[in-house]
């Protein structure tokens, strides 16, 4: 799965991806124009991922796994969600662009 994929579809994209990756370590790279590309986090666990159509607004939730830590990172006016899989094809990177750059959520083993 790739490149292109269609807003009606971005839900539920997000929802299977959800699904296949729950509990893998991750890591959070923010790359925009003005500020260039930083990681935002390294090896929390991914939770989840949800797009809210209203507000074209993905909420990505990450955690150490201890139940009262947690980050959501929300990503407002999104205009691109292409999942990347590896030669395998298991989910590799979640991409999510938006004006002016993109969030990567990089997945590990």
């Amino acid at each position: 799965m790739s490149a292109d994929l269609d807003e009606g579809r971005w839900a539920e994209v997000l929802k299977e991806f959800s699904r296949r990756n729950g509990g893998r370590p991750t890591r959070l790279q923010l790359d925009d124009a003005e500020m260039g590309a930083q990681w935002a986090e390294v090896e929390l666990s991914f939770r989840g991922a949800v797009y809210e159509p209203r507000y074209q607004r993905v909420e990505l939730m990450l955690s150490d796994g201890t139940p009262d830590a947690h980050l959501t990172h929300s990503i407002d006016m999104v205009t691109g969600v292409d999942v990347l899989q590896d030669a395998t094809g298991r989910d590799a990177m979640l991409r999510l662009a938006y004006p002016g750059g993109q969030t990567l959520v990089l997945l590990g083993s």
